[in-house]
């Protein structure tokens, strides 16, 4: 079945600029859910993303710095605990005399 651009588009506008829910479009105009997410899904993609102020672009690169330094730290750990592991099992391989 061939669908007009006229009939997505109104699709689209329903769901993005009147709020209404995908499955309220879908009965509304009497087409799948499947179709009516990818034509939004779609457009959503084609926008221009909003311009981002300085302070956000600032405040992302702070929070990335402090995500790297979390995972750096939570990595050491990780390995120490692995080390420990290893040292336990080496220790109750052993005979005991």
């Amino acid at each position: 079945r061939t669908i007009s651009e006229a009939l997505k588009a109104e699709a689209v506008h329903q769901v993005v600029t009147e709020g209404r829910s995908v499955a309220q479009v879908c009965q509304l105009l009497g087409v799948g859910e499947t179709a009516v997410r990818r034509w939004v899904a779609r457009w959503r993609g084609q926008q221009d993303p909003p311009d981002r102020a300085p302070t956000q672009t600032q405040a992302d690169r702070q929070k990335i710095m402090a995500l790297e330094a979390e995972v750096a730290r939570l990595e050491e750990e990780r390995d120490l605990l692995k080390k420990s592991i290893a040292f336990f099992v080496r220790e109750n391989d052993r005979p005991r005399r």
